[in-house]
């Protein structure tokens, strides 16, 4: 069915736009909300949340098989949306059972418990907006992307703000962060999500294989991917868990408070690159190579170009931004700060190789390659946190970009330099 005019699919210049605008305005909320946790709380509420995150995100990034990727590179229209979202939800169930079981059987405090509980379930509804950002990404409407994280965010800091004003309770402040979330997915994602559907997808026409294996053979599919974001999360956490386990939340909500002052950086590098997906999938999945590896080589360039302005940003301001937004206690490790900008930069170029990757269906291949990441890491952790403390967990952040960085190029090396024609060979999962 012909979509109609307001429904076919933005320019790549007016998609990045969308993009950038609504991952500049929700990481600025994101940080609103740690900056909110500092002033309204304390840094031990602050080490409360983000242990909360760094026990529900990698289980919740497992269970999502990072379906918004395996959808928005569905070049062959392979899948609909109804069969991605139900798998989504499945496996966001199963999600949330593990995590309460994490909480159940671990040893946390019951205050932190309820805390990560919370955390959880604002992060399952979350997952649930994700699996449209999806839809809207293969359909090149990225404006609907951006408009809803705008949404979201915005939500995200008054809910939080209100709910510790009037509760004074981390824990309320988290469960009005899921309900302000659940409002904007019923109200905008599912609308928009609806309507795209009707439009763009053919209906009558029956499937292939009955439901279930159809079911069984996307999550076959995804589940490297699944493997692989959950390395990644398990990455990104890994300092935190050794600084917390060496140090306890107070330092815990420190360093988290910084390197959330990268994510920024780190969100408009995703607009950037999810703006460009689709098409790197479909020129890969036509065999247009040449095409394939300059716009590659143009979303490199401009991601670095991102990165190394950031750095300069937090090596000439850092002291002036940790005062202004959080208080003299954080401005006192700047130069955790700038290891951390540095170690954003270094992720920034190489997330930019991996959605190549991505784009090529080469999904398996990112499970070793991620696997190395956390190992270097960990490593790295073992060996500095204990003597160093704050600053031996930046320099683990910055020893697994540096090797994220290298991997990538070289499995995108093999990429573009393979002398089989991608439109006789490609395959998904590859």
């Amino acid at each position: 069915m012909e979509a109609m005019p307001e429904l076919q699919g933005l320019s790549l210049r007016s998609n990045f736009a969308w993009a950038l605008a609504g991952n500049v305005v929700y990481a600025a909320c994101q940080w609103g909300i740690i900056i909110v946790l500092a002033k309204l709380a304390n840094s031990f509420v602050v080490g409360q949340f983000s242990l909360g995150l760094a026990v529900a995100t990698p289980v919740l990034m497992f269970s999502n098989f990072d379906l918004r990727a395996v959808q928005a590179t569905d070049a062959r229209r392979q899948y609909r949306f109804a069969e991605y979202f139900r798998l989504r939800v499945v496996m966001t169930l199963v999600g949330l059972l593990v995590i309460a079981g994490i909480v159940r059987f671990g040893r946390f405090e019951s205050q932190t418990a309820a805390v990560i509980l919370a955390v959880a379930l604002a992060k399952g509804v979350e997952t649930l907006s994700d699996i449209h950002y999806g839809l809207f990404q293969l359909n090149d409407r990225l404006d609907q992307t951006g408009k809803s994280m705008m949404l979201r965010g915005v939500l995200s800091v008054i809910a939080l703000a209100a709910a510790l004003h009037l509760t004074h309770k981390v824990v309320w402040g988290c469960v009005w962060l899921a309900l302000a979330w659940l409002g904007a997915l019923v109200m905008f994602d599912v609308r928009r999500g609806r309507r795209l559907v009707a439009y763009t997808e053919r209906s009558g026409e029956p499937p292939s294989r009955p439901r279930f294996e159809r079911q069984w053979k996307l999550l076959h599919l995804a589940l490297p991917l699944g493997i692989v974001t959950t390395i990644a999360s398990i990455n990104l956490n890994m300092p935190r868990y050794f600084i917390h386990a060496r140090m306890g939340e107070h330092q815990l909500g420190i360093f988290s408070a910084m390197a959330y002052a990268t994510v920024a950086m780190t969100l408009v590098g995703d607009s950037l690159a999810n703006s460009v997906i689709p098409r790197l999938s479909r020129l890969y999945a036509a065999g247009r190579t040449v095409e394939f590896r300059t716009l590659l080589l143009r979303l490199l360039v401009a991601g670095s170009a991102i990165g190394l302005s950031g750095l300069a940003v937090a090596w000439g301001l850092g002291s002036w931004l940790l005062t202004l937004f959080y208080s003299p206690e954080y401005a006192a490790h700047t130069h955790v700060f700038v290891l951390l900008t540095a170690a954003a930069a270094i992720h920034f170029a190489a997330s930019m190789l991996t959605s190549g990757i991505t784009s090529a269906r080469y999904f398996r291949i990112q499970v070793p390659m991620f696997a190395l990441v956390a190992a270097s890491t960990a490593a790295v952790c073992a060996r500095f946190v204990p003597t160093m403390g704050l600053t031996g967990g930046a320099l683990a952040v910055i020893g697994g970009a540096s090797t994220r960085l290298v991997l990538a190029a070289a499995v995108i090396g093999h990429l573009v330099l393979s002398s089989a024609s991608p439109a006789r060979d490609w395959k998904p999962n590859q």
